[in-house]
């Protein structure tokens, strides 16, 4: 291969600095005095992508964006509930949720109140019992009511309580209307 004239014009053009100047002395490859290299540095403090840790420790995990991380949350949630769920209860307020009229909804209501007692903080649900029939059974989930209104976010709460307003003007018994009036006064929806 022949010499190319580029490397020698350098090569002249370094001599011919160092005649002038002085010759330099240059640490030799690695040693850089007391000042680190920008790699060395990199190295130290283990940012550098093309050091040697990062390639043993292989390729770092994507991060996952805030919709990634919020469906992997939910699933996890889910997945959390599923196994400290009680499944009677669930079935139960399943069926009061998908009772498809007045008399379903009366009859999954009464089974609930007969095997758990009281009716759970859930909104939809305790919107859906006040269509019950009975009025014995209204009173329960009157005060069942009462008991959650004031934990519920506050949405929650006006539809719960415009529903009894409701209630109230259409019902005949004077202990729902009572404790109706009750609330509605103590969450200042009586006007």
């Amino acid at each position: 291969m022949p010499p190319r004239y580029k490397d020698f014009e350098a090569e002249l053009d370094r001599k011919r600095e160092e005649e002038r100047h002085g010759r330099k002395e240059r640490p030799e490859r690695g040693e850089r005095g007391d000042r680190p290299s920008w790699r060395e540095r990199d190295r130290r403090n283990d940012l550098s992508p093309h050091g040697e840790g990062r390639k043993s420790q292989g390729k770092p995990q994507p991060q996952l964006n805030r919709y990634q991380e919020a469906q992997a949350a939910k699933a996890l949630k889910a997945q959390l509930e599923g196994l400290f769920a009680d499944k009677e209860e669930d079935a139960l307020a399943r069926a009061i949720l998908d009772a498809p009229d007045r008399a379903a909804t009366q009859a999954a209501v009464d089974q609930y109140i007969e095997e758990k007692g009281t009716l759970p903080a859930d909104p939809t649900l305790l919107e859906k019992a006040l269509d019950c029939r009975r009025d014995g059974t209204l009173r329960t989930v009157v005060a069942d009511i009462g008991t959650h209104l004031a934990e519920m976010v506050p949405v929650h709460r006006k539809v719960l309580l415009l529903k009894m307003k409701t209630k109230a003007r259409t019902s005949f018994d004077r202990k729902v209307t009572a404790a109706i009036s009750e609330l509605l006064s103590e969450y200042g929806a009586d006007d």
